[in-house]
Protein backbone atom coordinates (compact mmCIF):
# COMPACT_ATOMS: atom_id res chain seq x y z
CA UNK A 1 0.00 0.00 0.00
CA UNK A 2 3.16 2.34 0.78
CA UNK A 3 4.38 1.52 -2.40
CA UNK A 4 1.13 2.56 -4.34
CA UNK A 5 1.39 5.66 -2.46
CA UNK A 6 4.46 6.81 -3.10
CA UNK A 7 4.01 5.72 -7.22
CA UNK A 8 0.44 8.07 -7.42
CA UNK A 9 2.66 11.09 -5.16
CA UNK A 10 5.36 11.00 -7.78
CA UNK A 11 2.77 10.42 -10.38
CA UNK A 12 1.42 13.89 -9.63
CA UNK A 13 4.08 15.70 -8.78
CA UNK A 14 5.64 15.21 -11.99
CA UNK A 15 1.96 15.83 -14.19
CA UNK A 16 1.93 18.67 -11.96
CA UNK A 17 6.12 19.77 -13.12
CA UNK A 18 4.88 19.27 -16.58
CA UNK A 19 2.32 21.68 -16.41
CA UNK A 20 -1.71 22.02 -17.72
CA UNK A 21 -0.95 20.93 -21.13
CA UNK A 22 0.41 17.36 -19.85
CA UNK A 23 -1.13 14.02 -18.98
CA UNK A 24 -4.73 12.75 -19.47
CA UNK A 25 -7.90 15.80 -20.09
CA UNK A 26 -5.34 18.69 -20.95
CA UNK A 27 -7.40 20.76 -23.27
CA UNK A 28 -6.15 23.64 -25.31
CA UNK A 29 -2.32 24.53 -25.33
CA UNK A 30 -0.14 25.78 -22.52
CA UNK A 31 -0.32 29.53 -22.14
CA UNK A 32 2.96 31.38 -21.77
CA UNK A 33 4.84 31.93 -17.95
CA UNK A 34 5.24 35.11 -17.38
CA UNK A 35 8.85 36.16 -16.44
CA UNK A 36 12.06 37.28 -17.42
CA UNK A 37 13.74 34.72 -19.07
CA UNK A 38 13.92 34.13 -22.77
CA UNK A 39 10.59 32.40 -24.04
CA UNK A 40 9.01 33.82 -21.04
CA UNK A 41 5.94 36.54 -21.39
CA UNK A 42 7.40 39.70 -20.17
CA UNK A 43 5.37 41.62 -17.21
CA UNK A 44 2.48 43.78 -18.78
CA UNK A 45 2.47 47.20 -18.40
CA UNK A 46 0.49 50.28 -19.42
CA UNK A 47 2.73 53.80 -18.81
CA UNK A 48 2.46 56.96 -20.56
CA UNK A 49 5.62 58.23 -22.64
CA UNK A 50 7.26 62.01 -22.52
CA UNK A 51 4.68 63.06 -25.19
CA UNK A 52 2.03 61.38 -23.39
CA UNK A 53 0.72 58.84 -25.53
CA UNK A 54 -0.37 55.30 -23.81
CA UNK A 55 2.48 52.23 -24.23
CA UNK A 56 1.80 48.99 -24.03
CA UNK A 57 3.46 45.47 -25.15
CA UNK A 58 0.12 44.28 -25.87
CA UNK A 59 -0.22 47.37 -28.14
CA UNK A 60 2.54 46.10 -30.22
CA UNK A 61 1.65 42.17 -30.28
CA UNK A 62 2.36 40.61 -33.34
CA UNK A 63 5.74 42.94 -33.31
CA UNK A 64 9.14 42.75 -32.34
CA UNK A 65 9.73 44.91 -29.39
CA UNK A 66 13.13 46.28 -28.53
CA UNK A 67 12.39 47.51 -25.15
CA UNK A 68 15.54 49.12 -24.06
CA UNK A 69 16.51 50.16 -20.17
CA UNK A 70 18.86 53.64 -20.74
CA UNK A 71 19.47 56.63 -18.65
CA UNK A 72 21.16 60.24 -20.50
CA UNK A 73 24.11 60.05 -17.74
CA UNK A 74 25.14 56.67 -19.08
CA UNK A 75 28.13 56.89 -21.88
CA UNK A 76 27.68 52.90 -23.10
CA UNK A 77 23.18 53.91 -23.50
CA UNK A 78 24.29 57.06 -25.66
CA UNK A 79 26.35 54.83 -28.33
CA UNK A 80 23.41 53.16 -28.43
CA UNK A 81 20.91 55.84 -30.05
CA UNK A 82 22.12 55.52 -33.81
CA UNK A 83 21.43 51.98 -33.71
CA UNK A 84 18.23 52.23 -31.87
CA UNK A 85 17.20 55.11 -34.31
CA UNK A 86 17.52 52.69 -36.76
CA UNK A 87 15.58 49.83 -35.91
CA UNK A 88 12.80 52.83 -35.28
CA UNK A 89 12.72 54.28 -38.59
CA UNK A 90 14.40 52.16 -40.91
CA UNK A 91 13.16 48.52 -39.43
CA UNK A 92 9.64 50.08 -38.91
CA UNK A 93 8.65 48.09 -42.29
CA UNK A 94 9.78 45.02 -40.91
CA UNK A 95 7.37 45.29 -37.86
CA UNK A 96 9.87 46.71 -35.65
CA UNK A 97 9.43 49.21 -32.39
CA UNK A 98 11.80 50.82 -30.11
CA UNK A 99 10.27 51.56 -26.54
CA UNK A 100 13.34 52.94 -24.44
CA UNK A 101 12.40 53.41 -20.63
CA UNK A 102 14.74 55.91 -18.97
CA UNK A 103 16.08 55.50 -15.53
CA UNK A 104 16.57 59.63 -15.12
CA UNK A 105 16.01 60.51 -11.73
CA UNK A 106 15.46 64.24 -13.16
CA UNK A 107 12.49 64.17 -15.83
CA UNK A 108 13.81 67.89 -16.57
CA UNK A 109 17.18 66.40 -17.83
CA UNK A 110 15.63 63.56 -19.88
CA UNK A 111 13.34 65.79 -21.44
CA UNK A 112 15.82 68.28 -22.35
CA UNK A 113 18.35 65.17 -23.86
CA UNK A 114 15.32 63.73 -25.86
CA UNK A 115 14.80 66.86 -27.07
CA UNK A 116 17.89 67.66 -28.45
CA UNK A 117 18.86 64.59 -29.50
CA UNK A 118 15.85 64.75 -31.46
CA UNK A 119 15.14 60.73 -30.73
CA UNK A 120 12.77 59.10 -33.11
CA UNK A 121 11.54 56.26 -30.75
CA UNK A 122 8.80 56.81 -27.84
CA UNK A 123 10.54 57.39 -24.31
CA UNK A 124 9.28 56.48 -20.92
CA UNK A 125 10.66 58.05 -17.74
CA UNK A 126 10.47 55.21 -15.83
CA UNK A 127 10.24 56.92 -12.43
CA UNK A 128 8.09 59.91 -12.96
CA UNK A 129 4.58 57.98 -12.77
CA UNK A 130 5.86 55.57 -10.11
CA UNK A 131 6.01 52.28 -12.30
CA UNK A 132 9.29 51.48 -11.85
CA UNK A 133 9.40 49.42 -14.77
CA UNK A 134 13.42 48.52 -14.36
CA UNK A 135 12.59 47.12 -11.11
CA UNK A 136 9.93 45.29 -12.56
CA UNK A 137 11.93 43.84 -15.28
CA UNK A 138 14.85 42.86 -12.86
CA UNK A 139 17.41 45.65 -14.37
CA UNK A 140 20.23 45.94 -12.38
CA UNK A 141 22.98 47.65 -14.43
CA UNK A 142 22.24 49.71 -18.04
CA UNK A 143 22.09 49.68 -20.97
CA UNK A 144 19.91 46.52 -20.85
CA UNK A 145 17.36 45.80 -23.91
CA UNK A 146 14.58 42.96 -24.18
CA UNK A 147 13.79 42.05 -27.88
CA UNK A 148 10.26 40.71 -27.58
CA UNK A 149 9.62 38.50 -30.49
CA UNK A 150 5.93 38.90 -32.72
CA UNK A 151 4.69 35.89 -30.78
CA UNK A 152 4.98 38.52 -27.21
CA UNK A 153 7.97 36.63 -25.69
CA UNK A 154 11.15 37.28 -24.65
CA UNK A 155 13.40 36.33 -27.53
CA UNK A 156 16.66 37.88 -26.35
CA UNK A 157 17.88 40.14 -23.23
CA UNK A 158 20.78 41.93 -23.80
CA UNK A 159 22.97 43.50 -21.21
CA UNK A 160 25.39 46.10 -21.52
CA UNK A 161 26.38 47.74 -24.84
CA UNK A 162 25.49 45.62 -27.74
CA UNK A 163 25.17 45.09 -31.45
CA UNK A 164 20.96 45.08 -30.68
CA UNK A 165 20.98 45.51 -35.07
CA UNK A 166 22.56 41.98 -34.99
CA UNK A 167 19.92 40.59 -32.23
CA UNK A 168 17.22 41.67 -33.70
CA UNK A 169 17.87 40.60 -37.26
CA UNK A 170 18.34 37.66 -35.61
CA UNK A 171 15.11 37.45 -33.66
CA UNK A 172 13.77 38.47 -37.80
CA UNK A 173 15.74 35.17 -39.00
CA UNK A 174 17.08 37.40 -41.95
CA UNK A 175 19.18 39.74 -43.00
CA UNK A 176 18.60 43.64 -43.26
CA UNK A 177 17.83 44.63 -46.57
Amino acid sequence: MHQRLFVGVCEALLLAAAGPSAGPGAIGAERPRIGLGVGFQPPEFSVKDLDGTAQSLAAYRGEVVVLHFWATWCPYCRTEIPELTELQEAWRAKGVRVLAVSTDADEGVLRQFVAAQRLAYPVIADRSGGSALAEQYGISGIPATYIIGRDGLIARRLNGASDIVDAVRAVLGRTAG
